[in-house]
C-alpha cells in the first residue's frame, strides 16, 4: 500500500515550518494560505446559498409554487452527490487541488450568468442546475484536502472548527441576504452580484502556494490514464479506508450530523408548530434552529481554544452517543415542561409557549454544541489518517457516503412521523444514534 501512496519529499522544510505554527484561532488567522482559502470560501459559500434561495423563487414562480418544481432543483442537485463525488475523488488526487477550486468558482460564475439567460426557461435552468452540480464535485474533496496542505498539525482542528462555522454561517447568511437583495434589487441585478462573488472568490484562490499546485498521484494525468485507472483507485481508497477502522469509523460519525440535520430540518418544522404550538409555519423552525446555532458557536469556540488538547475521538465517540441522549430529551419537551404547567395552574401567570420555549432552548443548544464536537474533530481524525496521495478520495467518498446515508432516514422519518408522530419519531432517531454509538465502542 505504501508504494502506491507516495509522498513529496520537496514539501518537507515547509510542514516543518507549518508544525511550528501557534494552535488556535488566532495562529491559523495569520496564516496567509489559510486566509486566502478561508476568505474563498466565504465568498463562494454566502453566493451558493443565496444562489440556491433565488434559484428557488425562479423555479417557483414558472411552476407556480408547485412543490414538485422546487423538489425535482433538490433532487438534480443531490443526485450527481451520490453518482460522482467518489469519482471526482480521483480526479481530485491527480490534479492541482488549487486549479480544481479556482475554476469550479469560474464554471460557477459561467453558470449563473447563464441561469440569468435562461431565467424564462425551466428545462434551461434544471439543465444547467444538473450540469453545474457534476462539475462541482471534486470541489468539497479538493478544499477539504487543501486545508492540511497550508496549516500545521496543531492548527488542523482550529482551521476546521471555522470552516464549519462559516459553512454553516454562510447557509443562515446567504438565505437570509437573498430575501434582501432580491426585494431590493430584482432577480437580474442579484444574479450578476452573485457571479462577482464567485469571480471574487476565484480571485482569492490565486496566492495559495505552491504546495497546493501539485498532485499527490506521481502519474501524469490524462483523460485515458483517468478512466483506465478509475477503477484501481476507487478500490485502493475503499480498502486503504476499511484497513483503518478509527479512519472508517469518524466517516461513519462524520455522516450522521448533517443526516440528524436533515432529519430535524424534515419534522422540526411540525414539531414546533403543531405539538409545541411555538410561532407560524414559516417562523417556527426558528425557535429549534436559533439555539442550535448558538451552541454550534459555543462548541467551535471551544474547539479553537483547546480543541489541541482534547483527544478527538474520544470526544466525538461521547459527543454522539449524548446526541442521541438530547435529541430524545428535545422529543420529551412536552412532558418535561409539565413543570412549567404546574406554576401556572398554582397561579403564576405563565404562558405555555414561555414555558416551552424556556424548557427547548438549553436542550437545542446542547444539540448544537453535540454536533461542533462531532464535526470538527471528525474531519481533523479524517484529514490526519488519509495519507495525502488518497485523500481527495477518502473526502469524496465521505461526501458519497453523507449523501447516501441521509436518503433512508428521511424516508423512514417521513412515514414514521405520519403514523407515530413526531415525538415518537424523535425519541426512535435519538435511540438508533446511542444504539451506534454504543456499536462503535464494543466493536472498535
Amino acid at each position: 500500500m505504501s508504494e502506491s501512496l507516495p509522498q513529496d519529499s520537496s514539501l518537507q522544510p515547509e510542514k516543518h515550518a507549518l508544525h511550528l505554527a501557534p494552535p488556535g484561532f488566532l495562529g491559523v488567522l495569520r496564516n496567509k494560505a489559510f486566509l486566502s482559502l478561508w476568505l474563498a470560501q466565504v465568498t463562494s459559500q454566502t453566493a451558493q446559498n443565496t444562489l440556491w434561495f433565488t434559484l428557488i423563487l425562479m423555479v417557483g414562480a414558472m411552476t407556480h409554487q408547485s412543490t414538485l418544481g422546487v423538489g425535482v432543483t433538490i433532487i438534480l442537485v443531490q443526485i450527481p452527490t451520490v453518482l460522482f463525488s467518489s469519482v471526482s475523488g480521483v480526479f481530485v488526487d491527480r490534479v492541482s487541488r488549487r486549479d480544481i477550486l479556482l475554476y469550479t468558482n469560474l464554471i460557477r460564475v459561467i453558470g449563473v450568468l447563464l441561469y440569468l439567460i435562461l431565467q424564462h426557461s425551466l428545462l434551461g435552468l434544471y439543465t444547467v442546475t444538473f450540469l453545474v452540480a457534476i462539475i462541482s464535485q471534486p470541489f468539497a474533496p479538493a478544499e477539504g484536502s487543501t486545508i492540511p496542505l497550508v496549516v500545521g498539525e496543531r492548527q488542523l482542528i482550529a482551521a476546521n472548527s471555522l470552516f464549519q462555522t462559516t459553512f454553516m454561517a454562510s447557509q443562515a447568511v446567504g438565505f437570509a441576504l437573498a430575501p434582501i437583495i432580491i426585494g431590493f434589487f430584482g432577480i437580474r441585478n442579484t444574479l450578476l452580484v452573485l457571479a462577482a462573488l464567485f469571480a471574487v472568490a476565484a480571485i482569492s484562490l490565486f496566492p495559495l502556494p505552491a504546495v497546493t499546485r501539485t498532485h499527490a498521484s506521481d502519474r501524469p494525468f490524462s483523460l485515458e490514464d483517468f478512466t483506465s485507472r478509475m477503477g484501481h483507485d476507487l478500490r485502493e481508497a475503499f480498502h486503504f479506508i476499511v484497513d483503518d477502522p478509527p479512519l472508517a469509523v469518524a466517516l461513519i460519525q462524520i455522516s450522521l450530523a448533517p443526516t440528524l440535520l436533515l432529519v430535524l430540518a424534515a419534522v422540526g418544522q411540525d414539531f414546533v408548530t403543531n405539538t409545541l404550538h411555538l410561532g407560524q409555519a414559516s417562523t417556527g423552525l426558528f425557535f429549534l434552529l436559533a439555539p442550535a446555532g448558538l451552541g454550534l458557536g459555543l462548541g467551535i469556540a471551544i474547539l479553537g481554544r483547546w480543541g489541541e488538547k482534547l483527544h478527538k475521538e474520544r470526544l466525538v465517540l461521547v459527543s454522539l452517543i449524548a446526541l442521541g441522549v438530547t435529541v430524545i430529551g428535545l422529543a420529551a419537551v412536552p412532558l418535561e415542561a409539565s413543570f412549567w404547567q404546574s406554576l401556572h395552574d398554582a397561579g403564576l401567570p405563565i404562558p405555555a409557549g414561555v414555558g416551552f420555549t424556556v424548557t427547548m432552548f438549553p436542550i437545542t443548544v446542547l444539540m448544537g454544541l453535540e454536533v461542533a464536537f462531532i464535526n470538527a474533530p471528525a474531519q481533523t481524525i479524517i484529514q490526519e489518517r488519509a495519507a495525502p496521495a488518497i485523500r481527495g478520495r477518502v473526502l469524496a467518498m465521505q461526501q458519497t457516503l453523507t449523501a447516501a446515508l441521509a436518503i433512508p432516514p428521511l424516508i423512514l422519518v417521513s412515514g414514521s412521523a405520519a403514523v407515530i408522530g413526531t415525538p415518537a419519531t424523535l425519541t426512535l432517531a435519538g435511540l438508533a444514534i446511542i444504539v451506534i454509538g454504543l456499536a462503535i465502542v464494543y466493536t472498535v
